[in-house]
C-alpha cells in the first residue's frame, strides 16, 4: 500500500504541475503522461488486490482498525478514481489536438497549393499580339482573383488557428518552429501573390483592349484607302487628259501618314513572337499594299501634272477632314472608262461610262471591305454582354448598309438611263454585268447580316439557357461538396459504421438524381461548342470542364468513402479475433524468450561454441518471428487506438485499453528480452571478428555523413533556401539521434569485451608474426579494436561539433535573412502605399486651376511622408551589406528585390519633384497672378508672348515681325486712318 500511495503521490504531483501542458515541453508532457498510463495498467491487480486484502483484513480488524482501514482504503479509491479520470481527459485532450492540428496542416497546405498555382498563372509570360491566349490568361486570372476576398478570409481564419495550434498543439520544437515559419512564408507569398494577380489581370485587359483598339483602326484605315486608291486608278489611266486636282487627296494621305506608319510597325512589334492570324495577317498585308499602291499613284500623278506641293502643316488635318474624304468620295471632272474591265472602244463612244465605272468601283470595294470585315467579327459564346453588344454592332452596320442604299439605287438608275441613250450592244453589255455582280454582291453582304443577327440572337438563346443550366448544375454540386465538407470522423462503433454507410449510400443516390441537371448543362454546352464552332467558344468549354472535373471529384470521393466504411465495418468484425490471435503468439513467443534467456545465463557457456551456435539459430528464429508480427502489431495498435477513439468514455472503451496496454507491455517485454538474448550471446570469443567489422562499418559511415554535411555548405542567399538547408539539416541530425544507441552500444560491447579478454601475463611479442603465440594474437586483436574504437569516437565526436557549428551558422544566417526578408516587405509595403497615391495623379494639364494649389499642398504632404523611408532604404541595404560580410552571397531574387527597392525609391522621388515642380510651373503660369487668359485673345498666325520684364507683345508668324499692340488695335487704327483720309481735315473743321 505503501509503494502504491507514493505512486499516486506522484501521479497526482506531475498531473496538479501539468495543468497547463502549454508550460511543458510537449516531448516531456507526451512521455510523463504515456508512463502515467501505462502504470494506471499495471497497477490494475494492485487496486483490486489491496481492497480485497483491505477487505479481509477489515472484516477480522476491531471496529477501530477496521474503520481507518476503512477510511483509507476509501481515500486510496477516491485518489486512484481521480487518477484515471484525470489521465483520461488529459488523453482526450491530446487526440482532440492532434485532430486541430491535422486540420490546421490540412488548409495550410490546401491554400499554399492555391498561392503556388496562383503565382504559377501569373507568371506566364504574355504575347500581347495572341488574342486567344490573352483572353483565355483573363479568364483564368479574373478566377483566381474573384477568390482573392474568400482567400483573404481563409488565411485570418489560419492565422487565428495557428496562434492557438503553435502554442497548444502536441508537436516538437523542431516541428513547431517548421510549422511557424511555413505559416510566416504562406502570409508573405499571400501578400505578394494579392498584389500580383490584380495587377496582372489589369495588364492582360490592357493588352486586349489595346489589341482591340489595333485592329479597329487597322479596318478603318482598310476602309479609308480603297476608295482612294480606285479614284488615282481612274486618275491615272493613260487615255485621262487631266490635269486633276489632287491637292486634297494628297493632304489627307499625308495627313494619315503617321497612322499608317504606326500601324504596320505596331503590327511587327506584336506578332514578332508569334504570326498574326490569317484575318489580322491579310489586312496588314492589305493595307501595306494599298498604302504603297496610293504613295505610288500619287507620285505618278505629280509627275504627270506637276504642281505645288501641300504645304507640312497639312500633316495636322483633323480627323473630320478624313473622315469627310472617307464617307464623300471625291467625284472626277472628266470622263473615263474603267481600265479594268471597260473597253478602250468605248470611251469616245459612250464618255459617261466613266463616271458610272467610278461609282461602280467605289461601291464594290466598299461592300467587299465590309464582306471581310463581318466575317472576321468573332464573339465570346456564352458571354450575354459580348452576343448583345455584337448584336448592336450588326444592328448599325445594317442600318449603314441601309443608307448607302441610295447610292445603289442612283447607281442602277444611272445605269439605266446609260442603256437607254445608248444603242452600243457592248456597252449595254458591260452596264447590265456590273449592275448584275453589285447587286448579287450587295444582296450577299445583307443576307450574311441578317443570317449573322439571326444566329446571334439564337446565340443569345442559348447562351441564356445554357447559363440557367450551368447555375442549377453548380447549385447540386455545391450541394454535394457540402455534404461532403459535413462528414467527419465519428466514433468507430457497428452501430455508427452502420448509419455513415446509409447516409454515403443516400448521398450516392442523390448524386445519380442530380446528374440530370449536369447532363443537361453538359449537352448545351455541347450544342453551343458545335453550333457556334467559328466563334470564340472558350469560356463554355473552360466551365463545363470545371464543373465535369468537379463532380467527377465528388462521385469519386464519395465511391471511397463508401469504400472505406465498408472496409471498417470488416474491421470491426475482424479486430476482435486478430487480437486474440496476436495475443495468444505472444504467449508463444514469451515462453521461448523465458527458455532462451535462461539458456544464456549459465556458467561457462561462452567456452561452448557450437551451443552458444545453436542458441544463436534459436534466436534468430525468434527475431525472425518477431519481425514477421512486427507489421501485425503495429496494424492492431493502430486500429485499437481509432476505435478507442471513438469509444471513448464507454465501458467497452476501458475493456479494450486494458487489453491494449497489455498486448503494449508484452511486446516491448519480449523486444527487450531478445536484445537482452543477442548482447549475451554475441559476447563470445569469435565476436571480435563482428565488433571489427562494425566498428569499420561506423568509421565509413562517419565519414560520408562528415562528407555530406560538408556537402551542405555555404549558407544560401535567401531565407526559403537557408530553411531548406534547415530543413535538411534538422533531418541529418535526427540520422544522428538515431544512430546514436547503436554507435554507443557498439562502443560499450567493445568496453566489455575487452575488459573481459585474459590477457594478464603477456609481457612480450614474437618477432615472427606467423609463429605469434594465440596470447600475443589476443593483445593485438584487443590493440586494433581498441584504436578503431577510439577513432569511432573521436569521428563521433568531431561529426556532432560539426553538425552544432553548422547549426550556429543556419540559425545566424536564418535570423538575418529573415530581418532583411521582414525590412524588405516593410519597405515594399510602404513604396507600394506612395506608388498608389503616385499612380491617382492626374496630368497636370488636367487639373483645374483652382484646385493647383490643393494638390501642391497634397503633394509637399507626400513628400514629408516618404522621408522616412530613406531610413528605411539605408537599413535594408546595411543588412544585405552585414550579410555579405557574414560570408553570404545573395541570392539573384534578393538581390534583384535590393535593386528594384532602391530603384523604385529613387523614382518616387524624382516623381514627387519632378510633380511639384510641375505644380510650381502651372500655378505661375496660370494661377491668379498670371495672365494665361489672355493667350486666347489672338488667333493665328497671331501668338501672345510675356517678355522677361512681364510686358506682353505679339508675335506674327506669316511675316515675322513683333509689335507691342494687340493685333485688332493696329487694324482698328488703320481703320481710323483710312477714315480720316476720306475727309479732308479743312471739311472737318467747316463742318464743325
Amino acid at each position: 500500500m505503501k509503494i502504491f500511495n507514493q505512486w499516486l503521490t506522484e501521479a497526482e504531483h506531475f498531473l496538479k504541475k501539468t495543468q497547463i501542458p502549454e508550460n511543458w515541453e510537449h516531448a516531456k508532457y507526451k512521455w510523463y503522461l504515456k508512463e502515467l498510463q501505462d502504470g494506471i495498467g499495471q497497477r490494475q491487480t494492485v487496486v483490486r488486490v489491496l481492497n480485497a486484502t483491505g477487505e479481509e483484513i477489515i472484516q477480522q480488524s476491531s471496529k477501530i482498525d477496521a474503520s481507518i482501514l476503512q477510511e483509507k482504503l476509501g481515500s486510496l479509491n477516491l485518489r486512484w478514481q481521480e487518477v484515471c479520470k484525470q489521465l483520461a481527459e488529459r488523453k482526450k485532450r491530446l487526440e482532440e489536438q492532434k485532430n486541430i492540428l491535422s486540420e490546421f496542416q490540412r488548409d495550410l497546405n490546401e491554400f499554399v497549393l492555391w498561392l503556388e498555382e496562383a503565382d504559377n498563372i501569373s507568371s506566364i509570360p504574355l504575347e500581347p499580339g495572341n488574342e486567344q491566349q490573352l483572353k483565355e490568361k483573363l479568364e483564368e486570372v479574373k478566377l483566381l482573383a474573384e477568390e482573392l476576398p474568400l482567400r483573404q478570409g481563409i488565411l485570418k481564419q489560419l492565422n487565428e488557428t495557428g496562434g492557438t495550434v503553435l502554442v497548444s498543439a502536441p508537436i516538437s520544437p523542431e516541428e513547431q518552429d517548421k510549422l511557424e515559419n511555413k505559416l510566416k512564408q504562406t502570409n508573405l507569398h499571400w501578400i505578394k501573390v494579392s498584389r500580383i494577380l490584380p495587377e496582372k489581370q489589369g495588364e492582360i485587359e490592357a493588352h486586349i483592349k489595346d489589341l482591340g483598339q489595333f485592329e479597329e483602326q487597322l479596318n478603318h484605315l482598310l476602309l479609308w484607302l480603297s476608295p482612294i486608291r480606285s479614284q488615282l486608278e481612274i486618275y491615272n489611266q493613260p487615255n485621262q487628259t487631266g490635269p486633276f486636282d489632287i491637292k486634297e487627296t494628297e493632304v489627307a494621305v499625308q495627313a494619315k501618314q503617321p497612322d499608317v506608319e504606326g500601324i504596320l510597325s505596331k503590327g511587327q512589334h506584336l506578332y514578332k513572337e508569334k504570326p498574326a492570324t490569317e484575318p489580322v495577317k491579310r489586312k496588314l498585308e492589305d493595307l501595306s499594299s494599298e498604302w504603297k499602291a496610293v504613295t505610288h499613284l500619287l507620285q505618278e500623278l505629280r509627275a504627270k501634272w506637276p504642281g505645288p506641293a501641300p504645304e507640312l502643316t497639312a500633316i495636322g488635318a483633323s480627323p473630320s477632314q478624313t473622315v469627310a474624304l472617307v464617307t464623300q468620295p471625291v467625284v472626277a471632272k472628266e470622263t473615263a472608262v474603267s481600265k479594268l474591265e471597260m473597253p478602250s472602244s468605248l470611251l469616245l463612244e459612250v464618255p459617261a461610262l466613266a463616271d458610272f465605272n467610278r461609282a461602280w468601283t467605289e461601291l464594290t470595294d466598299w461592300l467587299s471591305l465590309l464582306d471581310r470585315v463581318l466575317k472576321a467579327q468573332r464573339v465570346m459564346v456564352g458571354d450575354l454582354e459580348d452576343i448583345k453588344e455584337m448584336i448592336i454592332k450588326q444592328k448599325a452596320t445594317l442600318q449603314d448598309l441601309d443608307q448607302r442604299r441610295p447610292q445603289l439605287e442612283e447607281l442602277i438608275t444611272a445605269a439605266q438611263n446609260l442603256k437607254n441613250k445608248t444603242s452600243n450592244q457592248e456597252a449595254r453589255t458591260v452596264i447590265t454585268d456590273r449592275i448584275e455582280r453589285i447587286q448579287s454582291q450587295w444582296d450577299e453582304v445583307q443576307e450574311h447580316l441578317q443570317n449573322r443577327r439571326q444566329q446571334l440572337n439564337e446565340m443569345l438563346k442559348d447562351s441564356t439557357q445554357w447559363l440557367e443550366a450551368k447555375e442549377e448544375a453548380e447549385q447540386v454540386v455545391g450541394q454535394a461538396r457540402a455534404k461532403l465538407e459535413t462528414w467527419k470522423e465519428g466514433p468507430y462503433t457497428m452501430d455508427a459504421i452502420q448509419r455513415k454507410i446509409t447516409e454515403t449510400k443516400q448521398l450516392a443516390k442523390d448524386l445519380r438524381q442530380w446528374q440530370i441537371n449536369v447532363d443537361v448543362a453538359n449537352d448545351l454546352a455541347l450544342k453551343l461548342l458545335r453550333d457556334y464552332s467559328a466563334d470564340d467558344t472558350r469560356k463554355v468549354h473552360m466551365i463545363t470542364e470545371n464543373i465535369n472535373a468537379s463532380w467527377a471529384s465528388i462521385h469519386k470521393r464519395v465511391n471511397e468513402r463508401e469504400t472505406a466504411l465498408e472496409e471498417t465495418h470488416r474491421l470491426l468484425q475482424q479486430f476482435p479475433l486478430d487480437l486474440e490471435k496476436f495475443l495468444a503468439w505472444l504467449t508463444e513467443a514469451e515462453t521461448t524468450a523465458n527458455v532462451l534467456q535462461d539458456a544464456t545465463h549459465k556458467e561457462r557457456l561462452l567456452e561452448d561454441s557450437k551451443g552458444v551456435r545453436e542458441l544463436m539459430k534459436q534466436w534468430q528464429e525468434l527475431q525472425g518471428e518477431i519481425e514477421a508480427h512486427t507489421d501485425i502489431y503495429h496494424n492492431l495498435d493502430e486500429n485499437g487506438q481509432k476505435i478507442l477513439r471513438s469509444l471513448e468514455g464507454s465501458d467497452d472503451a476501458v475493456l479494450l485499453q486494458r487489453r491494449l496496454d497489455n498486448m503494449n507491455f508484452k511486446w516491448s517485454e519480449l523486444r527487450k528480452k531478445s536484445l537482452n538474448i543477442r548482447s549475451h550471446l554475441e559476447a563470445s570469443s569469435d565476436q571480435w571478428k563482428r565488433l571489427h567489422l562494425s566498428l569499420q562499418e561506423l568509421l565509413v559511415w562517419l565519414q560520408l555523413k562528415d562528407d555530406e554535411l560538408s556537402r551542405q555548405a555555404p549558407i544560401g542567399g535567401d531565407f526559403p533556401a537557408v530553411q531548406k538547408q534547415n530543413d535538411i539539416h534538422r533531418a541529418f541530425k535526427r540520422e544522428l539521434k538515431t544512430k546514436e544507441p547503436v554507435i554507443m552500444s557498439t562502443l560499450e560491447t567493445v568496453r566489455i569485451f575487452l575488459t573481459e579478454q585474459p590477457l594478464e601475463g603477456l609481457e612480450k611479442l614474437y618477432q615472427e608474426p606467423r609463429e605469434l603465440p594465440p596470447e600475443e594474437k589476443a593483445q593485438n586483436v584487443t590493440r586494433l579494436l581498441r584504436k578503431q574504437a577510439e577513432e569511432v569516437n573521436t569521428e563521433w565526436e568531431k561529426l556532432n561539433l560539426h553538425s552544432a557549428d553548422w547549426q550556429r551558422k543556419i540559425d545566424e544566417a536564418l535570423e538575418r535573412l529573415q530581418e532583411l526578408q521582414e525590412a524588405t516587405d516593410e519597405l515594399d509595403l510602404k513604396l507600394r502605399q506612395a506608388e498608389v497615391i503616385k499612380g491617382s495623379w492626374q496630368p497636370v494639364g488636367d487639373l483645374l486651376i483652382d484646385s493647383l494649389q490643393d494638390h501642391l499642398e497634397k503633394v509637399k504632404a507626400l513628400r514629408g511622408e516618404i522621408a522616412p523611408l530613406k531610413e528605411n532604404v539605408s537599413h535594408v541595404n546595411d543588412l544585405a551589406r552585414q550579410l555579405t560580410t557574414l560570408g553570404i552571397q545573395l541570392s539573384p531574387y534578393n538581390l534583384s528585390t535590393l535593386e528594384d527597392l532602391n530603384t523604385r525609391w529613387k523614382l518616387l522621388q524624382v516623381a514627387v519633384e519632378d510633380r511639384i515642380r510641375q505644380l510650381h510651373e502651372a500655378h505661375r503660369d496660370f494661377g491668379p497672378a498670371s495672365q494665361h487668359f489672355l493667350s486666347t485673345s489672338v488667333q493665328g498666325p497671331w501668338e501672345r508672348a510675356i517678355s522677361p520684364n512681364k510686358v506682353p507683345y505679339y508675335i506674327n508668324h506669316e511675316t515675322q515681325t513683333t509689335c507691342w499692340d494687340h493685333p485688332k488695335m493696329t487694324e482698328l487704327y488703320q481703320s481710323l486712318g483710312k477714315d480720316m483720309a476720306i475727309f479732308p481735315p479743312d471739311e472737318m473743321t467747316d463742318d464743325s
